[in-house]
Order: structure tokens, then sequence, then C-alpha cells
């Protein structure tokens, strides 16, 4: 997606290949249904669909952000084999209507958990010109 300038300021791609999260070693998400959203200056988030994270080991806690291009954030807070990190993961359930392919899905802090992408650690690879682009041009 770009702006009315032709400044890329985002753009939401999907990966093509298994997207796995995993926290101390252990998966807590694993999807071939991965959203990626790449925005200017930043680092690419991977949005899982909820289905595909083992929600039984993140609690929803009380900490609400609000970004004014996605919307409002509800936090999660992972407990796996008696380790605890407050607030280490995120979702916008209803984001404003750019980012409507985020809505429900789940967000990870990378300095605590560790992405791999088709078995790669995704901090060692870039979204390549495979991803499928599933948002509209020209915002």
């Amino acid at each position: 997606m770009t702006s009315p300038q032709s400044d890329p300021t985002f753009e939401i791609v999907r990966e093509r290949t298994r997207v796995r999260a995993l926290f101390e070693g252990h998966d807590i998400a694993d999807s071939s249904d991965v959203v990626v959203v790449r925005e200017a200056g930043r680092p690419p988030v991977r949005y899982f669909p909820r289905k595909d994270v083992f929600m039984v080991f993140l609690s929803q806690t009380d900490k609400v952000t609000r970004n004014p291009d996605k919307g409002d954030a509800r936090y999660f807070t992972i407990y796996r084999d008696q380790h605890i990190v407050d607030n280490v993961a995120w979702s916008y359930e209803t984001p404003n209507a750019p980012f409507a392919d985020i809505a429900g899905r789940i967000a990870f802090r990378p300095e605590h958990v560790e992405i791999q992408v088709d078995g790669h650690s995704a901090a060692e690879t870039e979204i390549d010109d495979e991803g499928v682009d599933i948002g509209d041009q020209g915002r």
C-alpha cells in the first residue's frame, strides 16, 4: 500500500510459507496463514490467526494502547513452563480500515519470541518478492 503522494508508508502481504513463533524453544504459534505488516522505518511484524496460536499459554491483560493508524491494541501475557512475560503479544480486534487484514490476529514482541519463517529465523530473513500483497494500492 502506498500513500497518495506515492511515498510507501506500509504494505500488507501474506507469507507464502509456514511461520512459527517460539517462546524459549516451545511453539506458541504455527501457521501457513500469516499476515505481515511492513511499515517504513520499522521491522516487519507478523500477525498469526488466533486459531493457530496456542491460546492456552496466553492471558489477556488490561493494557490497551492506541495507534493512530491501526487503532486500539489489546495485550497478552505468556505463561509457559513457569515462565511469565507480561504484554508480550498484541492484537487489533477492530483495526482501522487500511489494516483490516490484521483484525483479531496476534503478533509477538521479537525480543521475547523467536519468529521462524520456513525454518529460518525471521531476523535473518526478509520478506521476498513472493509475498502476496493483500491490501489495496494508493492509500
